[in-house]
């Protein structure tokens, strides 16, 4: 309970954080979608796409690294861990500055070749070199978190999408650089608020010589994870390259927009996921490790399917608020995605048995075959459904992985999950959303009536979502 206390603390700390950093979002999505037509936002979606691809190579699975051995070697000392924080930013500098310029040479070509484009070398550089200043500011305000830090964590992050949203408006609406201008803004903003959050991290940095002596080790436990990246980073926008394959980047950028609201819960699981991420490691070697995973597991899929249901019933009204009458329609796909934000978050508790065995390698062949399901499902669906098709199978590919992976992890550490519990509010929610959704063209139930099923379906899943323990509590103070 006392990790409970403490995930709750923070939650509720990131949560303030959360709302600050979207509000700005969702206060420029009606601008953004009014000075960028359906094509210009899908070839900003690609650009960002691309330039995650590549951000991921930047990584080297070294942000995992970060973390398992800021808590390993947290007994030895704040210079132990300087060096292990310091030896991986001189690795992200030499790096990633080496991939920037190899993908801004290659790619696009390639993409020339693949797609009708009108993007130039410069759209690649500047996108590639915003990626690379984000992955610094990132390992900075990952510090913050692994410190338990959440205010610290909040006020940068906001900064940088305050100035990051001053920054490209000037540069596309003052001085006309349109989607370039969006990208210039990017970069510019990360470089700055990396600056100033590294001089408040600066006790953390020792840079008399470059610790080239951690490498080895920090690469061994983050390299594995590459690929499993790129898996991911493939498994997360297989829906954005059908789609630009098959019906060009106006239809992505509808799409684009409509996957933009799914952010709404996508806000939320990021709180958790900044939140948890420090205890489950504390939790791996503690005794309460498992106790603490189930019921973690428990309140995350309940609460979090109530949520989803609840801001899926919201979708269409938001989407008429918030964005150009040409992106209305687009509200089914946003309340499809929605699943895909809940079963991403999960992944943390799901496998955590590959966490604590050190077993990051066994994720790879996990990823790996999530992700050609997430192929196999694109293929099929996005030619006969389009963007509806898509953002199917993109939930149906997120659903397989988690699915799993928690029985390779719970093989690896027996925490006994309630596999079953979880699975019956899966399914009591992802009915309702494909009722909701299907229900909006065809109207086989009143509007009215649809909104109550849903309500009840809430109520359903917060009972089931309480501990048994409090269950009894509450029923013999009813008795009484």
């Amino acid at each position: 309970m006392k990790r409970l206390k403490q995930l709750s603390h923070d939650s509720l700390i990131y949560g303030v954080g959360a709302i600050l950093a979207k509000s700005v979002s969702f206060l420029l999505l009606p601008i953004y979608t009014r000075i960028f037509s359906p094509e210009e936002y899908g070839s900003i979606e690609m650009l960002i796409l691309i330039s995650g691809f590549f951000g991921a190579a930047m990584m080297m699975g070294l942000d995992s690294a970060q973390s398992m051995y800021f808590f390993k070697y947290k007994d030895e000392g704040k210079p132990k861990q300087a060096q292990i924080i310091s030896s991986i930013l001189q690795w992200r500098l030499a790096w990633g500055s080496g991939v920037v310029l190899v993908a801004t040479i290659i790619t696009p070509s390639i993409y020339a070749v693949i797609f009708d484009s009108s993007l130039k070398i410069e759209h690649f550089f500047i996108a590639f070199v915003s990626t690379f200043f984000a992955q610094i500011l990132t390992q900075s305000i990952e510090i913050f978190r692994l410190l338990y830090r959440p205010w610290s964590f909040i006020l940068v992050s906001v900064a940088e999408i305050i100035m990051a949203a001053i920054l490209i408006l000037s540069f596309v609406l003052i001085f006309d650089y349109g989607i370039l201008g969006f990208f210039i803004g990017s970069a510019i903003s990360g470089l700055i608020i990396s600056c100033i959050s590294w001089f408040f991290l600066r006790e953390y940095l020792t840079f008399s010589k470059v610790h080239y002596n951690w490498w080895p080790l920090l690469l061994k436990f983050g390299a594995p994870l590459v690929p499993a990246e790129a898996a991911l980073f493939l498994m997360s926008t297989l829906d954005r390259w059908f789609i630009n394959f098959y019906y060009g980047s106006e239809a992505l950028g509808l799409f684009a927009v409509g996957a933009k609201f799914s952010l709404i819960i996508a806000a939320t699981v990021g709180v958790f996921r900044k939140a948890w991420w420090p205890i489950a490691m504390d939790s791996m070697h503690s005794d309460d490790g498992p106790e603490t995973f189930r019921l973690i597991s428990r309140l995350y899929i309940g609460l979090g399917s109530a949520l989803a249901i609840f801001i899926i019933m919201l979708m269409p009204w938001l989407l008429k608020v918030f964005t150009a009458p040409v992106y209305h329609s687009t509200w089914p796909i946003a309340s499809i995605l929605v699943w895909q934000a809940i079963l991403y978050g999960f992944f943390l508790i799901g496998s955590a048995g590959l966490w604590k065995r050190e077993r990051t390698d066994i994720n790879l062949y996990l990823m790996i075959t999530a992700a050609v399901a997430g192929i196999f499902l694109n293929w099929l669906l996005v030619p006969l459904y389009g963007s509806y098709g898509a953002a199917v199978a993109t939930v149906i590919t997120y659903l397989f992985w988690n699915i799993i992976t928690m029985f390779v992890s719970n093989f690896l550490w027996p925490i006994k999950i309630p596999f079953f519990l979880l699975g019956f509010k899966l399914f009591l929610a992802l009915s309702f959303t494909m009722l909701f959704t299907l229900n909006a063209g065809e109207r086989y139930i009143e509007n009215n009536l649809v909104h109550l099923l849903g309500f009840m379906v809430i109520i359903t899943l917060i009972i089931l979502s309480i501990p048994s323990s409090i269950q009894r509590n509450i029923l013999v103070k009813f008795k009484s």
